[in-house]
């Protein structure tokens, strides 16, 4: 398997997909709507072996305020990244999925995480239909310590890394009680490239992909006090958030695939340089 194509290429998740494989001697391509090339109209007219689909608009309360314009991105963009892998010889297609999907244990709560499952069932369909080999990998919470900021879109983690850089108070949603898994981007990388290299290893069209282990806000809170002093500002829970999330026993450590970065490890390299 040579030929590769990586979209969200310049993403956070997809940025570092694509130096991997490229790292590895794979031949990769790369398309991505912040370079101005929209999957609807700018896909290449070449064979690729293996397609990692990563591009999306991905933060649940954009979705809940923006919910048409995110299912073009979302749903319509897989779609038709589908049916062109059928009509050029791909053979194997890893689509991006989240732990949104399951909101709080009865389906989505969200746009986003219904645009994920709709997709999810176009993959099975494509499977079924096409024979491409589809695995959806539901990420639950990816982070790591250059993770950008990106305003109120942002993940709990890079936004208290940046409100603590910037000096300013930090703000915690709700509670605190809201439990999380937490997996780092690295690890998330290696779990894409794993299902690739692996695809006889992998009977099911879905896999949670998560460390094992969950916290909450108050326990990161936790390890943001152990090593700055910092105010901090209590706001209600975000639309569309869900209480607890965790990966259940279809997770892709099932398969021989396992993470690296231990949660306290990841966590105290995000805070303690800051």
């Amino acid at each position: 398997m040579n030929n590769v194509l990586v979209t969200g290429h310049n993403g956070y998740i997809g940025s570092r997909l694509y130096q991997e494989l490229k790292s590895s001697g794979y031949n990769v391509f790369g398309i991505d709507l912040k370079e101005g090339n929209d999957i609807l109209h700018c896909l290449p007219n070449e064979n690729f072996d293996c397609v990692f689909h990563l591009a999306a608009l991905p933060r649940v309360e954009y979705s809940v305020e923006n919910p048409f314009y995110t299912m073009k991105q979302n749903v319509l963009v897989t779609s038709k990244l589908l049916e062109w892998s059928k009509d050029h010889c791909v053979k194997t297609f890893i689509f991006s999925s989240s732990s949104a999907i399951y909101g709080d244990g009865s389906g989505p709560k969200s746009p986003y995480g219904l645009h994920k499952l709709i997709s999810e069932m176009e993959c099975k369909l494509y499977q079924d239909l096409f024979d491409i080999k589809c695995v959806c990998l539901r990420y639950f919470n990816v982070y790591s310590e250059d993770q950008e900021y990106g305003g109120s879109y942002s993940t709990v983690v890079s936004a208290w890394m940046q409100m603590i850089k910037e000096g300013k108070t930090l703000r915690i949603d709700g509670d605190g009680e809201q439990s999380r898994d937490f997996i780092h981007v690295d690890d998330v990388v290696s779990a894409n490239i794993w299902c690739m290299e692996n695809t006889n290893k992998l009977d099911k069209l879905w896999y949670d992909v998560g460390y094992g282990d969950t916290c909450n806000l108050n326990d990161i809170r936790a390890v943001v006090d152990r090593y700055h002093e910092v105010e901090w500002q209590r706001a209600p829970e975000r639309q569309g958030d869900v209480k607890h999330t965790e990966i259940g026993a279809q997770r892709l450590q099932v398969t021989g695939w396992e993470p690296r970065v231990d949660l306290e490890s990841g966590l105290k390299n995000c805070f303690k340089s800051k």
